[in-house]
């Protein structure tokens, strides 16, 4: 090979290794969603929950089902709270198949927060279906059908 094919051979390859670099390091990143873990925390005779949210092993917030009145919490009611400062809000859900019948999410408002119970009378002694999420703009890290929850 000759010196002016062994030059053109290494400048190319420099331009390559130099063009891979700035793509690799724009501003435009993306950070990968949080791994979603949780611990619960059941009472009312296995009817109401409390589900802690952890964000990469960082508590995050909860999210509760408080199935019947306790205390001066009512009954039927979810709530939820985002107790970290990271960008995620903490969201619940309460349904049945093709109906949502409750939702509590901190989605918009400054951590720490704490949504209002959600209410209404349900059927006492209905089953339902509890679902907890990170989110943030239009991601969601969920865990669906986890928890089965009673009115």
């Amino acid at each position: 090979m000759s010196n002016w094919s062994k030059r053109l051979a290494t400048l190319l390859s420099a331009t390559a290794v130099m063009v891979g670099v700035s793509l690799g390091t724009g501003a435009g990143t993306a950070v990968a969603a949080p791994k979603l873990t949780y611990q619960s925390s059941w009472y009312q005779s296995g009817k109401s929950v409390v589900v802690y949210l952890y964000a990469d092993g960082d508590y995050a917030g909860y999210v509760n089902w408080n199935a019947d009145p306790e205390g001066n919490d009512p009954g039927d009611a979810l709530r939820a709270k985002d107790d970290a400062a990271d960008g995620w809000g903490v969201e619940g859900t309460v349904s049945e198949p093709g109906w949502l019948v409750r939702e509590a999410s901190t989605r918009g408002h400054s951590s720490p927060y704490t949504t209002p119970w959600q209410t209404g009378n349900l059927i006492e002694g209905s089953p339902y279906t509890l679902d907890v999420c990170l989110v943030k703009g239009s991601e969601r890290v969920c865990l669906y059908g986890y928890f089965r929850v009673k009115a």
